[in-house]
């Protein structure tokens, strides 16, 4: 996916202000340029919202034991915030060209520990985002 100068501009504004950069910095870029084509910031937001609430309950989940009282609607709730934040990706890469779509499929989609460890990262860096935009706001 050709990328426009603006969203190159953002990406790298982003990279230097996240501590330790961004995990998923192609994706990041190919989710902007597509909100951006699309012109839709209710689907980005609605993105930024579900991926920082992924990460959030994904760091609570790191943090507790199996067994532990809560553990497994942590568990639950990972999986539900990781399953909207793929339908909500769904939707934006609908439009998107084959390659992308392949990507996005191989790298989100699935249902493997990899799958899953793609989706924690991207929601790492979305939470950062929406730290970036709170902060700015």
């Amino acid at each position: 996916m050709q990328l426009s100068d603006d969203t190159r501009a953002v990406v790298e504004f982003l990279e230097a202000s996240i501590e330790g950069g961004l995990r998923k910095q192609n994706d990041v870029a190919t989710i902007l340029e597509l909100g951006a084509t699309l012109g839709d910031a209710d689907l980005f937001n609605q993105i930024s919202r579900t991926g920082t609430a992924t990460w959030k309950v994904y760091s609570t989940l790191r943090r507790v034991q199996p067994g532990d009282e809560g553990f497994r609607q942590l568990e639950e709730e990972f999986a539900i915030q990781m399953n909207g934040l793929r339908e909500h990706l769904a939707t934006l890469v609908n439009n998107a060209d084959d390659e992308t779509l392949r990507r996005f499929d191989e790298v989100y989609f699935g249902m493997t520990q990899g799958v899953i460890r793609n989706i924690v990262d991207l929601s790492h860096d979305l939470a950062k985002i929406k730290a970036l935009q709170n902060d700015a706001g």
